[in-house]
């Protein structure tokens, strides 16, 4: 039996020995076969740095050539009516011009009225302040300061609410496209073709010519309303009040030459 006991065992133990070698040696093989696929599939991969596909494409803008290489126009929201008489505010101006600070034509001119618009603004709670603390309220001295100061501020809230008007319906467009053409025959009016485009363009200037002046006198009003402000934190003696009679003066007379822009 010792025998037999002794062959039992030689046998369990070479059939355990061969299972364990097949073992390792599938598994070998199938990481051997895992790591050769993995290679050819790097092989067939083009270069360059995958694309996640849930990725949203992103726009494109194409703009078109129409021989003349321009400036395109952003697009604006549609034409609004500004009337301080039908309650037009300093934040609806405001909110209508910085749709347009991005246009290559008006973009200056629209950042002008919105910074015009924070500094009356600022004009207006500083020198209510210093006029409360120098007069009494509803007094003649304290009237006299604040209806022009009033007059100025209300003249830049219209003068504003005029430009983002004229801004608006600027055609940007054709200004480049006629700027474009600068240097060539129909400025000298050559031909009827010509002379139709240089009215175009000599309309084109005055308009930017009229812009720029309305927005002169804004700041001509802003100016005189901080001479006022400073006028009023040192006043107390007669060459004082002169100064002042003279600063509400130029307010008047700027506020009645804004009444013909209109």
């Amino acid at each position: 039996m010792g025998f037999f006991e002794f062959l039992f065992g030689l046998i369990v133990f070479s059939t355990l020995l061969s299972l364990s070698l097949t073992f390792l040696l599938g598994r070998a093989a199938w990481r051997g076969g895992r790591r050769l696929l993995d290679w050819a599939r790097e092989r067939k991969a083009l270069p360059g740095v995958p694309q996640n596909p849930s990725t949203e494409a992103q726009d494109v803008v194409v703009e078109r050539e129409d021989g003349l290489r321009r400036q395109s126009r952003p697009r604006h929201a549609d034409y609004v009516r500004l009337s301080v008489d039908s309650g037009t505010t300093a934040a609806d101006v405001a909110k209508v011009m910085r749709g347009y600070v991005g246009d290559p034509a008006m973009g200056p001119y629209a950042q002008a009225v919105i910074d015009t618009l924070d500094s009356a603004a600022l004009r207006r709670e500083s020198l209510f302040a210093e006029l409360d603390g120098t007069f009494q309220r509803g007094t003649i001295s304290w009237d006299k300061f604040a209806t022009p100061s009033h007059a100025a501020l209300d003249a830049i809230l219209r003068n504003s609410a005029l430009l983002a008007n004229r801004i608006q319906s600027f055609d940007t467009a054709s200004y480049l496209r006629l700027k474009e053409g600068m240097g060539t025959s129909w400025r000298r009016g050559t031909s009827d073709d010509g002379e139709t485009r240089a009215e175009r363009w000599d309309v084109f200037k005055e308009t930017l010519a009229s812009l720029d002046t309305v927005q002169e006198t804004n700041e001509g009003l802003l100016l005189e309303l901080d001479k006022l402000a400073t006028e009023l934190s040192t006043i107390g003696g007669p060459e004082t009040n002169g100064r002042g009679d003279s600063i509400i003066g130029e307010i008047r007379r700027l506020v009645e030459e804004a009444k013909y822009y209109r």
